[in-house]
């Protein structure tokens, strides 16, 4: 086993006692998933040959050719701005189908220890949460004039899993 990855592993032990969960452990794909109260789902992958750990979370769906919506989500992520230091995706739909919204932080391994996964977990579900909020807003055509508001991790507790 590579020295980064068991920092991953110790990390993410270091995390389910903080969550107060069982265990937390990489699966055979360097996976492994979170919920947050029972509605906020985090991947959690380590990519071995980059080096990094990248958390994941789908927020919601977006109708096609939401204009003043892409202008929201391109502003907000703008030097992270309204993502708390993670990236928004759109994934685009076939078809008809709506596009998807995805929230994505990627942790160098190399900047990567118990307390910083804690800390940026912490800032992830927060902005996890915020957009799962703000999306239907914009599906609506609503809520895309105004930035998203400058939120402080001392805003928001870790939620518990």
């Amino acid at each position: 086993m590579s020295s980064s990855k068991t920092k991953v592993e110790d990390a993410l032990s270091n995390l389910a006692l903080r969550l107060k969960l069982e265990s937390l452990k990489l699966n055979d794909r360097d996976e492994t998933y979170l919920l947050f109260d029972q509605k906020f789902h985090v991947t959690c992958v380590f990519d071995e040959e980059k080096d990094e750990f990248i958390l994941t979370s789908i927020v919601g769906d977006l109708a096609k050719n939401s204009i003043e919506a892409y202008k929201k989500l391109l502003n907000d992520n703008f030097f992270w701005a309204g993502t708390a230091g993670s990236r928004l995706f759109l994934d685009p739909g076939s078809g008809d189908e709506p596009d998807t919204i995805t929230i994505k932080e990627t942790i160098p391994v190399a900047m990567f220890d118990e307390e910083r996964l804690y800390e940026r977990m912490e800032d992830f579900v927060n902005a996890v949460e915020y957009w799962s909020t703000e999306y239907p807003k914009l599906s609506q055509g609503g809520g895309v004039a105004v930035a998203a508001p400058q939120v402080s991790i001392s805003d928001f507790g870790m939620m518990s899993a």
